[in-house]
């Protein structure tokens, strides 16, 4: 099975068993840095987490 390029906050949390909450607080304190993909030129309204950014947060502390 193909694993996603990216995740929402719901699905961050669910992949890594963590609750949104502590997905969100990763995000606003900057461990986390989630993308703002474009169509047009204008700047998609929800953030996702790429696949690559959730592995290197989950292993930073290694």
């Amino acid at each position: 099975m193909n694993e996603p390029l990216a995740y929402n906050y719901a699905d961050a949390a669910r992949v890594t068993g963590y609750s949104i909450d502590v997905i969100k607080k990763a995000v606003h304190t900057g461990d986390l840095v989630p993308v703002r993909p474009s169509v047009g030129g204008r700047e998609l309204s929800k953030p996702v987490i790429l696949a690559e950014e959730l592995k290197r947060w989950l292993t930073a502390s290694r």
